[in-house]
């Protein structure tokens, strides 16, 4: 994507959501950085027995010194889910995503029958999803729960994803969130 610098001013100086969707996506492309919580979040491992099984949670950060209001305290809505499962439990077999649509900051709901919604939550896309998503209630976005990856709709981006860092036999600790949450949030 080509944006000459004066285009892309002027659009932030009007401060349209376009210039804000757009700012995300060039900020997405240059890498994705994870940031540590202020404390890591636990959640139990009874929760998440099995495949596919979502447990929503509540994470506590600091905002970047770069956010418009720095290095305050915020609470991160997401969500963990656990996309296989085996006989020792491992952080792979976890994803932990921001709750919060990347489009205009509605919550999206855990789907993890996609065939009980209505056809038209799917409109944009090929088919059905086979496996669990999130949808956004608002303008159906929808995501990957393996990945956070975004499947249709017009956000312009995945899901702001979480690390899972530790795994033992009773829980699983979520460390560390995407940056661009503390940035955006």
């Amino acid at each position: 994507m080509v944006l000459r610098r004066r285009s892309f001013l002027a659009q932030i100086a009007a401060g349209s959501v376009a210039a804000l969707n757009l700012t995300r996506q060039l900020l997405a492309q240059a890498g994705t950085q994870f940031r540590p919580l202020a404390r890591p979040t636990v959640v139990p491992l009874d929760d998440l027995s099995s495949a596919w099984r979502a447990r929503p949670f509540i994470a506590d950060g600091t905002t970047l010194p770069s956010a418009a209001t720095p290095n305050q305290p915020i609470r991160v809505s997401g969500a963990i889910v656990r996309i296989a499962a085996g006989p020792t439990p491992s952080p792979d077999q976890f994803n932990a995503v921001c709750l919060r649509c990347p489009h205009e900051g509605c919550d999206v709901e855990f789907v993890r029958d996609p065939k009980s919604q209505p056809p038209e939550a799917f409109a944009e896309l090929p088919s059905i999803p086979t496996e669990p998503v999130f949808i956004c209630p608002c303008h159906n976005s929808t995501f990957k729960a393996s990945d956070g990856a975004r499947l249709g709709g017009p956000a312009p981006r995945g899901l702001y994803r979480f690390h899972v860092t530790a795994v033992t036999e009773k829980t699983v600790e979520v460390g560390e969130v995407e940056e661009d949450v503390l940035l955006f949030a």
